[in-house]
């Protein structure tokens, strides 16, 4: 199994996020260090972090240093695409196609390592399946909104359901994107098809995306 995530520099609806204090240490710390100990690559344009990284505790992480054009292709603003997955594609390059890649983001700071084995597990004994996605689970009444107009998704509006009865909604979380090598490859996804997922809980499907994310991380640590 390979581990794979990135740390850039700069981020715009937090600014420095990566590198923002959370109960002690920036960001970033919280799933590297979950991870230490593993196969761990870290993608990065930063010399910030790596300058923490030397600093800190953590020994097993690996640096590849971000290509110039993944730079450009992020600053571009004519681009709405994240480079990410083309980052994916050159990493699993170098691998056998057999190998299991696991495509993680440091902004999941809750996600622990018994959660990605046991998603690895659960892909390994499907016999159809070619990726894992983790997602959050939700059974509640949703709508969905398009300029003015909401239109149910999950329930009837001619009466009112158990929500233990909805069909459940499944949302997608970027703690993890697992997958083989060649299979990333063939299919040029980050998850190739047929698809499966894996629910996590509450807490490990924990984003930070925006400042209420950070507030409510602070709560989970303890209102640091």
């Amino acid at each position: 199994m390979k581990i794979f995530t990135i740390v850039k520099e700069l981020s715009n609806r937090v600014p420095d996020k990566n590198f923002i204090d959370l109960d002690g240490h920036p960001l970033w710390w919280h799933l590297l260090n979950e991870l230490d100990g593993l196969d761990v690559t870290v993608n990065t344009d930063s010399k910030k972090f790596l300058g923490q990284l030397r600093n800190s505790n953590l020994k097993s992480i690996k640096i590849t240093e971000r290509d110039q054009k993944h730079v450009d292709w992020e600053n571009d603003d004519s681009i709405d695409s994240s480079p990410v997955e083309d980052m994916l594609f050159d990493f699993c390059q170098n691998l056998e196609k057999s190998e299991m890649v696991v495509l993680t983001h440091i902004t999941s700071p809750f996600l622990k390592k018994e959660t990605i084995f046991d998603a690895l597990k659960k892909l390994e004994n499907n016999n159809e399946a070619k990726s894992i996605h983790s997602v959050l689970q939700i059974q509640d009444f949703v709508w969905l909104k398009k300029d003015t107009v909401a239109s149910p998704i999950n329930f009837n509006t001619d009466r009112v359901q158990r929500t233990q009865d909805l069909s459940p909604i499944l949302v997608s979380k970027g703690a993890f994107f697992i997958a083989r090598a060649g299979d990333i490859l063939d299919q040029k996804k980050r998850l190739p098809e047929p698809l499966i997922f894996f629910p996590l809980n509450h807490i490990e499907s924990v984003e930070i995306d925006n400042f209420e994310d950070l507030k409510f991380a602070r709560i989970i640590r303890g209102g640091k």
